[in-house]
């Protein structure tokens, strides 16, 4: 199964100021599983921390430029993400995604309150703004879930969570990955019972 491409766009400056478009064609850095048919994905663009370049024209998602599959603290990551029907993946379906994208710490994070409930559970230190623009995806999370259909957003707050795609075609989402400082779900829970600690006393 052939992903369709993503179109690209990159704009930029001559040197007298003036605004112009650097390249329009199919976003070169993209990825297709090899063992799931359908799954896959495409990096327009990637910032690293700190001060964001304006001025060369480096191309920081080029075909050759290797990605990581989760953002390091300040960097962004955007990412289409293909997720074909749950039905076409295969046994031990999470040992084999999260082998492919180098995910297997994310993968034990995530499952601490799932119970095993679907493979693609995990959690990554990120705020992840998720945007359906194609077919439809449910997500879940430790205790519920929400099934998002095409111009759905999602605001992910470095939660344990997954996706399960329970239809027949292939949905295609659209993430905007802001890495943000490490934090475990347990110290989030810790900081969350010491506001509430605060908020008693005051």
């Amino acid at each position: 199964m052939t992903r369709p491409p993503v179109r690209r766009i990159v704009t930029g400056h001559d040197d007298n100021g003036r605004a112009i478009i650097l390249s329009d064609g199919a976003a070169p850095n993209n990825w297709s599983s090899d063992m799931i048919p359908g799954f896959g994905a495409t990096v327009p663009w990637v910032t690293e921390a700190g001060a964001i370049d304006h001025v060369s024209d480096e191309d920081p998602a080029g075909a050759d430029v290797e990605i990581p599959s989760f953002p390091a603290p300040g960097q962004t990551i955007l990412r289409i993400a293909d997720f074909p029907p749950d039905s076409v993946y295969p046994d031990e379906a999470g040992s084999v995604i999260f082998s492919e994208i180098d995910g297997h710490e994310e993968a034990e994070a995530g499952a601490e309150h799932s119970g095993s409930r679907h493979f693609w559970f995990h959690r990554t230190d990120s705020l992840d703004y998720a945007v359906v623009l194609e077919g439809e995806i449910t997500l879940l999370v430790d205790e519920g879930e929400a099934t998002m259909r095409a111009g759905d957003v999602a605001v992910q707050r470095a939660t344990s969570h997954a996706w399960s795609n329970r239809t027949e075609q292939t949905a295609r989402v659209l993430f905007v990955l802001i890495g943000t400082e490490p934090l475990t779900a347990a110290q989030i829970a810790e900081q969350r019972r010491k506001a509430s600690r605060h908020l008693e006393r005051a």
